[in-house]
């Protein structure tokens, strides 16, 4: 693989060159045709389901490093394995189908002096992707920078480096039997977070960082950049069930949204509960969640509801994101408390009603300031593969630029275009 090979004598040179790296890689692929993309995006489908076996063989070794040392929910996203490289495959195929997100006018007219103005999509450019244990963001992130026509350097966790390697390479391949520069996909395989430091101060050549992982990794980024950063804090997800919800449904959309898959950032983390719910229906909503392990916290309000629920201090602890089999219980007046109670300790990424009655429903999303609002769905739908993306390099809580989940139109800009006949300003 090319960027494993780099020589250099110490951290300062290796980021200088990454940079440099990247940006002469962005120049060059302003220009590429998106059928050029697309090919290498297909090959590198190709190329991941021939190279399973050594994908597996690349995870072992960080599945066995990594042994005792991280918590269940991080052992599951470091985990590659049959479904999940076919879904990276899949993913590469589907990005590779996109229509081509560059050079589509967004706008256009004419002004009354005769030029004719557009707005036209391009590439941002250069971007700096950090992620933290999950192997497959490797594949993700650098189908998607590359369909936006953007150079990408990845920085993944420590504990997948042999799987990013090994995936990495499956991208250069591609790249390399299409003709292509390389460094339009270049991997850090230093682990020093000095070495992140340095890239962060390169807002010459990097035009935007992406970091993905936990709000701790996301905070320091902000705190050192001085390249924009799109950001993806922590997901403290809720899911209110009114008094008009079809009990049905509710109850399954709590297992799934609880227990399908806990260490993702769109699983829940706090059920509110109207209180004009009858108590059989209460017990039945906490039935679900504690019959599959799920340890409850509330208040005393929530207390005085069932015995099952825990403690949680005061109402500041519901600002909290588990990852794991445990869950907020908080009880309210109607959805305008709901709302309230979000808005106070929401992340802004994915909120979910179960109502039957459209009022609710239309109060619950236009009330809530978050970057996905299901109406009767699981909050597991926040996925860029689930909205049609194909992918994600994240799922943005910012509000400006891209929000929610982030697919290749989000990796684009736009430039404004004027085609004039000789006009000058008076």
């Amino acid at each position: 693989m090319k960027n494993t090979s780099i020589s250099y004598s110490n951290l300062e040179e290796y980021s200088d060159i990454l940079a440099q790296n990247a940006k002469k890689a962005s120049k060059n692929l302003r220009t590429l045709s998106g059928e050029k993309r697309s090919a290498v995006l297909n090959l590198v489908a190709k190329l991941l389901r021939e190279r399973k076996p050594e994908i597996m063989a690349a995870n072992k070794l960080d599945l066995e490093a990594a042994a005792g040392k991280l918590d269940d929910a991080k052992m599951d996203r470091l985990t590659l394995n049959d479904a999940r490289i076919e879904a990276m495959a899949k993913g590469a195929e589907e990005i590779a189908a996109f229509t081509d997100p560059l050079n589509r006018v967004l706008e256009s007219r004419e002004l009354k002096n005769g030029i004719k103005i557009s707005r036209v999509a391009v590439p941002i450019g250069s971007v700096f992707f950090i992620f933290e244990s999950r192997p497959n963001v490797t594949i993700d992130g650098a189908c998607l920078c590359f369909k936006a026509g953007n150079a990408v350097i990845l920085r993944g966790g420590k504990e997948s480096l042999n799987s990013a390697k090994c995936l990495a390479g499956i991208f250069h391949k591609a790249l390399a039997e299409n003709g292509i520069d390389e460094d339009a996909v270049q991997l850090v395989t230093e682990t020093s977070h000095d070495l992140v430091g340095m890239l962060l101060q390169r807002s010459d050549c990097i035009d935007l960082v992406i970091p993905r992982g936990g709000e701790r990794l996301i905070r320091a980024v902000v705190e050192q950049s001085k390249i924009p950063v799109i950001k993806h804090f922590n997901g403290i997800c809720h899911v209110y069930v009114d008094k008009s919800a079809d009990m049905d449904k509710a109850v399954n959309i709590l297992i799934n949204a609880k227990t399908q898959r806990t260490g993702v950032c769109n699983a829940m983390e706090c059920v509110i509960i109207d209180r004009h719910i009858d108590d059989a229906n209460v017990k039945k909503l906490l039935d679900c969640l504690a019959d599959r392990g799920v340890e409850l916290f509330g208040n005393k309000d929530a207390q005085s509801h069932d015995s099952r629920i825990k403690d949680i201090g005061d109402d500041s602890n519901y600002h909290h994101e588990y990852l794991a089999l445990k869950a907020s219980v908080k009880f309210v007046d109607n959805v305008a408390e709901a709302c309230e109670h979000i808005e106070q300790n929401s992340s802004r990424h994915t909120e979910a009603v179960v109502a039957e009655d459209a009022s609710v429903q239309d109060y619950f999303v236009a009330n809530v300031d978050s970057s996905s609002v299901m109406v009767n769905a699981s909050t597991r739908f926040a996925d860029g593969g689930e909205y049609g993306l194909g992918a994600e390099v994240g799922i943005s809580t910012d509000k400006l630029h891209a929000r929610g989940p982030m697919g290749v139109e989000s990796l684009c800009t736009y430039k404004w275009v004027l085609r004039g006949n000789g006009q000058v300003r008076a």
